[in-house]
C-alpha cells in the first residue's frame, strides 16, 4: 500500500471515528446554545488588548520622518483630471491627538497617487488647524468657521470629492493593512454593490461593528459588538443592512443621486443607516468586507451615553428614521429578538449550503483548488454556502480568500452541530475520500438535505490509466478500490459532479440510471499578454506532487524536449510547482529553470511563447490548460490533456501522441506567427464561451435549482442503494 494511500484511508477512518465521537457532544452544545452558549466565541481566539486607549503613546520615530519629508519637499503627486479613483472624507472637531494619528495610518496606507483625502474641519478650537497645515499637498483641507455637524460635514466634503468613489472616514480610527484595498475590490468585483463597510475593533481587540442591522422598532445594532474578530461566524463578508460612516465607502454617483446625507439626521446619527437603506431602494447592496478592518475609539468626539449631550441625537433621530422608512421596516425587517440575530444580520436570501473538501483551496497551487475557489465565489453570488475542510494549512491566508468572496468556513468538530441548528438544503461533498468520511454523519445530521458527489475527477479512471500505461502494480490497486468506493457514493448520493464530458461518459456506462452533471474548471479571461515577437521560451505549469504531471514531465524532458533543442538551440524551459522531488530538480540548467511553486504565474503566461502539457493519463479537466488558454498562450497537448474540453486539433490547440509528432507540433508553433496567433484567437474564443464564471456560474444555479425542484424523483436512486 503507497504512504498516500495508507495516509488518506487513516484519515478517513479517524474522520468518520471522530464524527461519531462529536455527535452526542454536539448535541450537548445543540441543547447549550439553545440556553445562551456561543461556543465558536468560547473556543476563538482570545486577542491581548491594544494598549493604551489614548494614541498619543503610540508616536514615534515614523511620525517624525513623516512630517521631516513633508518640511524638506517631498510632496504627494498631483491629480490630474480624472485621475482620482478614491476620495476620503474625514470629518474633524478638536481631538487633535486622533486626527494626527488618523491621517499618519491614513497616508501610510493609500496611494496617493490615485487616492485624495479631503480633511473637513468644523472649526476646532485645538491645535488641528496647525497640525493640517503641516500635512500641505498630502490632503484637501475645507475649514468650517463654526462646528456644523457630522452630517453637513460630510456632504461638504463629498461635494469636493473627485473619485469614482467617496469613503467616510472618523477621525478617531487608524486603518490597518489593506483597509481600503480589500472595499475596493469588492465594489469593483460586483456591480450591484453600492456600499461597502469594514469591520471596526475597539482598540482592546474586541469587535464594535462586523456588519450592523436595524430591528423592525427602528433599533440599530452592532452584530459581533465585544466578540473576537478571529470568531468565524464574524469573519466573512455578506450582504447588510447598513455598516457603520465611521468606515463606508459609497459610489459616488449613488451618494449624489440620493442627495448625500439626509440634513434631517443633522448634526448626526442615522444618517449612515438610512444612505444604506436608500443604496439598497434603488436596487444595489450595501456590503460588510471583514478584510477591511479599522480601530475605532468610538466615542471619542461624540461620548457614548445617549440620555445628554451629542449623542442624544441617536435617540431623536431614531424617531425620524422609522417615520421615513416605516413600510420598509414593517416589510423587511424582522421584531427584536436575540435569537433572531444572526439570520438577521445576513440579507442574503439564498438556499444554504455546505461544502466540503480535503483541504482549503490553495488556488496557487494546483487546478482543483482554483476550480472549488471558483464554485465557492460562484455560490457565494446566490447562496449562502458554508465550507468545510478536513485539514487545513498553517496560517490563515488562503481561508481569508474565501470570507472575503463571502464564504463562511467552519471546523470539522463543528458541522453536525450546524447541520442541526440551520436548514441547509445541499450538501457538496467533494473528491470519494471526503465524500466516505462524512457522507454518513450528513445523513444522520440532517435527513432531508440532498447531497452532491463532486468527483473532481473519476480516481479509477486516473489510475486504471495509470495502470495500463506503466503497469504499475499500485496503480492497479487504487483503480479497484476507487472503482468500488466512486460508484457505491454515486448510488448513495442524489447528483454526482463530473470535471468533464469524458468522465461523465465513463460514469454513465457504469450506472446509466445516475444524474450527472459537468461542473469544469472555471476561468475569467485573463489580459492576452505580450505579442508574438515579444515572447520567447516554453512553459510548464502543475502540481508536482500529481502524478500525471511527474509522469508527463519525465516523458517531456526525456522523449521530447532534446527533439526541440535541436531543432530550436535558443529556446528555455521553465518549469513551475511546488515541491519537485530531486528527480525533477535534477533537470536544472541552464537552459532549463525549475522554477518550483511561484505565486504569481501571470508574468510568465504573458511573456512565454508556447504552453506544453504533455500528459499520457489522467481524467477530468487539465485546469492548467484551460488556464493558459484563458490568457491568449497557445498549447501543445495530447489527446489525454485535450480530453473533455472540446479542444480541435489545430483550432485551438495542437494536439500529438507521440514524441516526434510532439516536437514537430512545438517547433510549428514556435516559429510561425500565423498559427500561434490563429490558435491563440480560437483558444482564447473557446474559454469565453465555454469556461468562464458567468457560463459555469449561470449552470451551477441551474443544476441546483432542478435538483432543489424536483426532491422525489432524484433521490430514488439513493434510497434503492440504502434499502
Amino acid at each position: 500500500m503507497s504512504l498516500k494511500r495508507w495516509a488518506t484511508a487513516l484519515a478517513s477512518a479517524l474522520v468518520r471515528l471522530l464524527a461519531r465521537v462529536v455527535d452526542f457532544g454536539n448535541e450537548l452544545l445543540t441543547v447549550a446554545s439553545r440556553h445562551g452558549l456561543d461556543a465558536e466565541q468560547e473556543l476563538a481566539w482570545k486577542i491581548k488588548p491594544r494598549v493604551p486607549l489614548s494614541p498619543a503613546g503610540q508616536w514615534g520615530a515614523q511620525d517624525f520622518l513623516l512630517l521631516m519629508d513633508e518640511m524638506s519637499g517631498r510632496r504627494a503627486p498631483k491629480h490630474p483630471q480624472g485621475a482620482v479613483r478614491t476620495s476620503v472624507v474625514m470629518p474633524v472637531f478638536d481631538k487633535v491627538e486622533y486626527t494626527f494619528q488618523a491621517l499618519r495610518a491614513l497616508i501610510r496606507e493609500v496611494d496617493l497617487s490615485e487616492t485624495e483625502i479631503i480633511v473637513v474641519n468644523n472649526a476646532s478650537r485645538d491645535d488641528t488647524p496647525r497640525v493640517l497645515s503641516y500635512f500641505d499637498d498630502y490632503i484637501r483641507v475645507v475649514n468650517n468657521e463654526e462646528n456644523r455637524g457630522f452630517v453637513e460635514a460630510c456632504n461638504q466634503g463629498a461635494a469636493a470629492a473627485r473619485g469614482r468613489y467617496v469613503v467616510f472616514l472618523n477621525n478617531d480610527t487608524v486603518v490597518l493593512e489593506g483597509w481600503l484595498r480589500h472595499m475596493l475590490d469588492t465594489v469593483e468585483d460586483d456591480d450591484r454593490v453600492g456600499a461597502v463597510g469594514s469591520m471596526l475593533v475597539y482598540p482592546d481587540g474586541t469587535i464594535q461593528e462586523a456588519g450592523a442591522g436595524v430591528w423592525r422598532n427602528g433599533a440599530a445594532y452592532h452584530y459581533g459588538w465585544g466578540k473576537s474578530p478571529e470568531n468565524r461566524k464574524y469573519t466573512f463578508a455578506r450582504e447588510v443592512d447598513y455598516c457603520s460612516g465611521a468606515s463606508l465607502l459609497v459610489r459616488k454617483e449613488l451618494f449624489d443621486r440620493l442627495g448625500g446625507f439626509d440634513k434631517r439626521y443633522a448634526p448626526a446619527y442615522y444618517e449612515d443607516v438610512d444612505l444604506c437603506f436608500g443604496i439598497r431602494l434603488l436596487g444595489y447592496k450595501v456590503r460588510y468586507q471583514p478584510m477591511s478592518r479599522v480601530i475605532h475609539y468610538e466615542g471619542v468626539t461624540a461620548g457614548r451615553g445617549t440620555e445628554s449631550g451629542f449623542k442624544h441625537f441617536q435617540e431623536i433621530n431614531r424617531e425620524k428614521f422609522v417615520k421615513k422608512w416605516r413600510a420598509v421596516l414593517e416589510r423587511e425587517h424582522v421584531e427584536e429578538d436575540e435569537a433572531a440575530l444572526d439570520g438577521a444580520a445576513n440579507r442574503s436570501r439564498g438556499a444554504h449550503v455546505i461544502v466540503f473538501d480535503e483541504r482549503v483551496p490553495t488556488p496557487d497551487r494546483d487546478a482543483g483548488s482554483a476550480r472549488m475557489l471558483f464554485i465557492l465565489k460562484t455560490l457565494a453570488k446566490w447562496a449562502r454556502p458554508v465550507f468545510v475542510p478536513l485539514s487545513r494549512p498553517e496560517g490563515v491566508e488562503y481561508e481569508q480568500q474565501l470570507w472575503k468572496e463571502g464564504v463562511e468556513t467552519a471546523t470539522l468538530v463543528s458541522y453536525p452541530r450546524l447541520l442541526k441548528r440551520r436548514n441547509f438544503s445541499v450538501a457538496i461533498i467533494s473528491r470519494p475520500d471526503t465524500a466516505d468520511a462524512v457522507l454518513a454523519s450528513v445523513r444522520r445530521a440532517s435527513k432531508g438535505i440532498r447531497v452532491i458527489l463532486d468527483t473532481v475527477d473519476l480516481h479509477f479512471l486516473r489510475h486504471e490509466r495509470e495502470h495500463s500505461l506503466t503497469g504499475d502494480a499500485r496503480a492497479g490497486a487504487e483503480a479497484a478500490r476507487y472503482r468500488n468506493l466512486e460508484l457505491r457514493l454515486v448510488r448513495s448520493c442524489d447528483q454526482t459532479w463530473c470535471a468533464s464530458s469524458e468522465d461523465k461518459k465513463v460514469l454513465a456506462g457504469h450506472l446509466p440510471d445516475a444524474r450527472i452533471e459537468v461542473v469544469p474548471t472555471i476561468h475569467p479571461l485573463r489580459p492576452r499578454g505580450k505579442a508574438f515577437d515579444e515572447r520567447k521560451d516554453l512553459l510548464f505549469i502543475g502540481n508536482l506532487q500529481h502524478r500525471p504531471n511527474e509522469d508527463g514531465l519525465h516523458y517531456l524532458m526525456r522523449e521530447i524536449y532534446p527533439l526541440v533543442r535541436q531543432a530550436i538551440p535558443e529556446v528555455r524551459f521553465n518549469i513551475v510547482g511546488g515541491s519537485p522531488s530531486a528527480e525533477i530538480a535534477a533537470y536544472h540548467s541552464e537552459d532549463v529553470r525549475v522554477l518550483g511553486y511561484v505565486p504569481d504565474t501571470t508574468p510568465l503566461l504573458e511573456s512565454s511563447r508556447v504552453f506544453v502539457a504533455p500528459l499520457r493519463f489522467g481524467a477530468g479537466i487539465k485546469g492548467k490548460i484551460a488556464e493558459a488558454m484563458s490568457y491568449g498562450l497557445p498549447v501543445v497537448t495530447t489527446s489525454i490533456g485535450a480530453e473533455g474540453m472540446g479542444i480541435r486539433h489545430s483550432t485551438e490547440a495542437l494536439i500529438a501522441d507521440d514524441p516526434q509528432a510532439f516536437a514537430d507540433s512545438v517547433v510549428q508553433l514556435y516559429r510561425q506567427r500565423d498559427l500561434w496567433q490563429r490558435i491563440a484567437d480560437h483558444a482564447y474564443t473557446h474559454i469565453e464561451k465555454n469556461f468562464t464564471p458567468q457560463i459555469i456560474g449561470e449552470r451551477l444555479r441551474a443544476t441546483l435549482k432542478e435538483l432543489l425542484d424536483k426532491p422525489a424523483e432524484l433521490q430514488v436512486g439513493r434510497r434503492k442503494a440504502e434499502g
